[in-house]
């Protein structure tokens, strides 16, 4: 059992042993041309409930690949994937949206936001895909707002937002289902060091309110702010180690 897992897994972090997410022998092949490429090459993985996690490693390592299979826009060539209990590996694509707009939450560089829609309304997406009522909706989108520092900007659009505060919008709108993990891709990319830093704190604050977060990460810096790191080398889990975080 990797270290991380045993010193989780024995209570140290506080949490549920049962994992939200559980990856074995997770394999992910290309054919280009006549090649067989292997992105992934048998990963067997646990996170557990209120884990905060960075996945990290160079280009070509693995990540976007992980990404894609974790956030299930992709299925695994062999193995099975365990979201919250449920085995989403062989799921049809219907089936995995469903299972994407119920169980995660997803936080990109580029932010994704609707540039004609409103701070709210950009928040208030996945509920509308979820079927609930605007009023309630609404209510939702606007506490969520004020979580992230942007209750006075409800009606703004985003471009006449900063990066800092788009990418707060995105963080909200991630968190409007009320997801099992969240997951952020390279979420500080295109921000400067200060707006960097201001989300890497409301990341901070997630997890130490029980949220299950994994950012996944080329930046040492970053990576270091989270107790558990997964470094991705060649498609394998190079290492798995956990940290006591004191800030």
């Amino acid at each position: 059992m990797p270290e991380s897992e045993a010193k989780t897994a024995s209570g140290v972090s506080g949490k549920s042993t049962d994992p939200v997410i559980e990856l074995r022998g997770v394999e992910k092949h290309y054919q280009m041309g006549e090649f067989l490429v292997k992105a992934l090459k048998g990963i067997d993985l646990k996170i557990l409930p209120g884990d905060y996690i960075s996945i990290l490693g160079p280009s070509g390592c693995g990540k976007s690949t992980m990404l894609n299979i974790l956030g299930c826009l992709d299925q695994p060539s062999v193995g099975n994937y365990f979201l919250d209990g449920l085995d989403v590996a062989q799921l049809t694509d219907d089936d995995l949206s469903g299972v994407r707009g119920k169980k995660l939450g997803f936080i990109f560089q580029s932010y994704n936001l609707i540039q004609q829609l409103s701070v709210v309304e950009n928040i208030e997406v996945p509920l509308y895909y979820q079927g609930v009522h605007e009023d309630e909706s609404r209510e939702i989108a606007v506490e969520l707002a004020k979580k992230v520092g942007l209750g006075k900007r409800l009606d703004h659009k985003p471009t006449e937002l900063s990066g800092g505060q788009q990418q707060r919008v995105a963080i909200a709108r991630a968190l409007s289902n009320d997801p099992a993990v969240i997951l952020a891709d390279e979420a500080t990319g295109n921000l400067d060091s200060k707006s960097g830093g201001d989300i890497l704190g409301i990341f901070d604050d997630l997890n130490a309110d029980g949220k299950t977060l994994i950012m996944i990460t080329h930046d040492e810096g970053m990576a270091k702010r989270t107790p558990r790191v997964i470094r991705l080398k060649d498609g394998l889990i190079e290492f798995d180690t956990y940290t006591e975080i004191t800030k």
